[in-house]
């Protein structure tokens, strides 16, 4: 048999080769097709007719830069399931949402989080008992209680934003708000972890080329998360063509901040202005609790997500209050009346913020319409599978998850008018049932939601009243104003002039 082959192969070379290529695509492509087609148990989930032959459709979406309104679009279409590639599942029913990302659950994260090879950080890792293990021991440092204790930290990063703000406005230049907020978040990241802010506001640019970098890591986990089998591929060539392994930048920049660190740790402590999360690290690292890996864990998800999630929700945020005049006056009276009433310092504690009922509201909404990642999180149903809504059986291996904007924009969560922005919503009696705060997955669900979600919310919640009590913002006049990318974060695009606020008329 062994001799047939050899003997064709030499005698008919090009039939060789494409019978073969014709072996393959029967294996790998019409065979499975046929199974989905006729004998799935999930042969009956709608999706667009391309995304039952291939993953290609995904890609491409992708590719357009829309896929968050497209999974929108698709559930509008088909309903609370549907299929966006041969075997990838989006879901958005509260019940099924509830099973797959529970606490307590066995769905692991699927091949998608592999794309950026080794080491595996507390994000990456797919195993959820190796995830708890590395939670467990860096959870401390993330508790809102913990949070404030920075408050110093960011009051200080905010005064200069307020002062760039100024320069901004005096300047009468066309300024990217995104870009800005961005500038701001990270160096908000930096003076908390490090003691030492990037400078990004000061120079107006990624000083280190490290925005630059996740960026495109992100951009990375869109693309080749689809795409399992080329991962290898991928990586070994990012070694070749580009003379280094991913992440790069970030982690030679914490590392540098880790053995510059614990120099200082030895012997009598010399204290910067507050135990950073650094210092909280190595102290645990000292006292053996936690190893290596956890500074990257703690460090590197604070620069790698928590900047990105925060500058993009603060975008968003600035967008919808003042695009809409009566959402921002409702937002003014609350902070001026309260500011009169000196209930609110100037800045506005975390403490006070929590008082301040329509702020929260506004920036749960925010949360809500503009969600930082724009993609499903996938999981792989487990032995056994499991029954979604409409009865249909999912077998074991299947990869299926929750887009947070599809969820969010679901009628069924939150009401029929969930394609508007209306912070009010969150002030209002509770529907029954009330899906509505376990159905917000801005920060991810379950025991994966993301670690350094009260970062985010202490950053948000104390620059958002500095901003809107000083400051106006007048948008570009062109049809499209707003825009918005999407690969895995969904990062807003416009660009606006700052101004000094306007006095009121009864302060004119």
């Amino acid at each position: 048999m062994l001799g047939t082959i050899v003997d064709t192969v030499q005698t008919n070379p090009v039939g060789a080769v494409s019978g073969l290529l014709v072996g393959l695509l029967v294996i790998f492509w019409v065979v499975p097709f046929l199974y989905n087609l006729f004998f799935s148990p999930l042969r009956n989930v709608p999706g667009p007719f391309w995304a039952r032959f291939t993953i290609l459709w995904e890609f491409r979406q992708l590719v357009k830069g829309r896929s968050h309104e497209e999974y929108i679009k698709l559930h509008k279409k088909y309903g609370p399931v549907v299929r966006v590639s041969p075997n990838r599942y989006s879901v958005i029913d509260p019940q099924d949402v509830k099973k797959i990302y529970n606490f307590g659950g066995n769905f692991l994260k699927s091949e998608f989080y592999d794309c950026l090879g080794d080491p595996k950080n507390i994000f990456t890792v797919r195993d959820n008992e190796d995830h708890k293990d590395r939670r467990r021991k860096v959870a401390s440092l993330y508790t809102m209680s913990t949070m404030v204790t920075y408050e110093d930290a960011v009051d200080r990063m905010t005064t200069i934003c307020m002062k760039k703000m100024n320069e901004l406005a005096a300047s009468r230049n066309l300024v990217s708000i995104p870009q800005f907020m961005q500038f701001y978040a990270f160096d908000v990241i930096g003076e908390i972890t490090f003691d030492q802010n990037f400078g990004m506001m000061e120079n107006m640019g990624d000083t280190q080329g490290i925005i630059k970098e996740i960026h495109t890591l992100n951009n990375t986990i869109g693309f080749m998360g689809l795409l399992p089998e080329f991962q290898s591929a991928f990586r070994a060539a990012q070694r070749v063509f580009f003379s280094g392994t991913s992440g790069g930048k970030v982690n030679e920049y914490i590392w540098s901040q880790y053995w510059k660190h614990r120099k200082t740790n030895t012997g009598v402590k010399q204290k910067s202005q507050y135990d950073t999360f650094l210092r909280k690290v190595l102290d645990l690292e000292a006292a053996h609790k936690v190893g290596r890996n956890n500074v990257l864990d703690s460090c590197g998800a604070n620069i790698g997500a928590g900047s990105d999630t925060t500058g993009i929700t603060l975008s968003a945020a600035l967008w919808y209050i003042y695009s809409n005049p009566d959402k921002l006056a409702k937002l003014r009276q609350e902070i001026d009346s309260m500011t009169t009433a000196g209930h609110i310092s100037d800045p506005v504690t975390y403490k006070q913020a929590q008082d301040m009922p329509y702020l929260n509201a506004v920036i749960k909404e925010t949360l809500r319409v503009h969600p930082g990642v724009g993609t499903i999180l996938a999981r792989v149903v487990p032995k056994g599978g499991m029954t979604l809504t409409g009865g249909y059986y999912v077998p074991e291996g299947t990869h299926i998850g929750t887009n947070a904007w599809p969820l969010h924009y679901s009628e069924k969560v939150y009401g029929p008018d969930a394609d508007q922005y209306r912070p009010e919503r969150w002030l209002e009696d509770k529907p029954q049932p009330d899906y509505r705060d376990s159905m917000m997955f801005a920060f991810g669900g379950g025991s994966r939601t993301c670690i350094g979600r009260n970062i985010s919310l202490l950053e948000i919640t104390k620059v958002l009243p500095q901003i809107v009590r000083k400051f106006d913002l007048r948008f570009e006049e062109k049809k499209d104003s707003w825009d918005a990318w999407c690969a895995w974060f969904v990062y807003p695009k416009y660009k606006c002039w700052i101004e000094p606020r306007k006095p009121t008329e009864s302060e004119a």
